[in-house]
């Protein structure tokens, strides 16, 4: 593909139709329909053997309870709860039942986790990688979808848990480092289950507007959310929730751009910082790491001094993990 993922979705864009049920179309996490039982999210996602995993890293257990986590992560940061999904995979001539099982039971334990049913699907044949494509639907329990179109200038920036995890896992993997004492890193990319008590603690004390997940990287991520909001952010490299080994390492470039974090991504106005200040309190992993401004892009300054990142994450097409 000769062209971005960004600019691809820029040009499908361009055959959305309209409709009054739409409350939010292409552009976000996932759709927002208006029914006459309320409002519904609809999110897709799906996974690529040898583009966001390999069977020779990850068992199949994990591989679908990632499948069914990564949808769970987007239905929860547009506002909603899960409630049900459809599974597609493509199933190479490699593969056996047994793993085929194995990769569902792995479904059902994430689906479980979050009170959410398979309700059924569809199976084909692959000729190459094995793929899952997961749809899911959820219903909306804020006022309004908390949307990347929805944050204001002079809001605060946060982020749920720590950043770079999942990509120094994966790091460590692809190295084929040791492993022993690194459980953490490679559990958060094998299996990253979506920060929910944090969640419900943003969504309980109504915190956010603005909320995405963090899948291909803070920057771009940050940057999409920016870009559909029409405005510009400053984020300060000191105030980055990062493992302190990745700062050993001098890798913080993983929590900037690495991706697969599944952490949220939230924007708030200053009226709401003591009741964010609260949530920290707690013992919930929340950290204030810049703000919303006039303008376009996303800056990253690091001691008072503009910090250049090369890569500000992934994208299909022209780009690898």
């Amino acid at each position: 593909m000769e062209i971005s993922e960004n600019k691809l979705i820029h040009k499908i864009k361009r055959f959305e139709d309209k409709s009054r049920s739409i409350i939010r179309g292409i552009g976000d996490d996932g759709a927002v329909m208006k029914m006459s039982q309320g409002h519904y999210v609809l999110v897709q996602d799906a996974m690529v053997e040898h583009v966001h995993f390999k069977f020779s890293f990850v068992d199949p257990y994990d591989v679908g309870k990632k499948a069914v986590y990564v949808n769970i992560s987007d239905t929860l940061s547009m506002g909603a709860i899960p409630l049900s999904f459809l599974v597609t995979i493509g199933i190479t001539s490699a593969l056996t039942s047994k793993v085929i099982t194995r990769l569902y039971r792995g479904m059902r334990q994430a689906a479980r986790e979050f009170g959410a049913i398979m309700i059924g699907g569809d199976t084909t044949e692959s000729k190459n990688d094995f793929f899952i494509d997961v749809s899911m639907v959820g219903k909306l329990i804020t006022r309004t979808y908390l949307g990347r179109d929805k944050a204001r200038e002079g809001d605060l920036i946060a982020v749920t848990g720590t950043l770079g995890e999942s990509a120094y896992g994966l790091h460590l993997l692809l190295e084929n480092r040791p492993t022993r004492g690194m459980s953490r890193f490679i559990k958060r990319y094998a299996s990253p289950r979506p920060p929910y008590l944090v969640w419900k603690e943003i969504v309980k004390h109504d915190i956010t507007r603005a909320m995405m997940d963090i899948s291909d990287g803070l920057l771009i991520d940050l940057g999409r959310m920016m870009t559909e909001s029409h405005k510009g952010a400053v984020i300060h490299l000191e105030q980055l929730p990062i493992p302190p080994l990745l700062r050993k390492e001098s890798k913080e470039i993983l929590a900037l751009s690495g991706g697969e974090d599944y952490q949220f991504l939230f924007t708030f106005p200053r009226n709401k910082l003591e009741k964010v200040q609260t949530i920290i309190a707690k013992g919930h992993p929340v950290s204030i790491i810049g703000e919303v401004v006039r303008g376009r892009g996303v800056k990253v300054m690091s001691q008072g001094k503009t910090f250049e990142v090369p890569v500000k994450g992934y994208e299909h097409f022209g780009n690898s993990r």
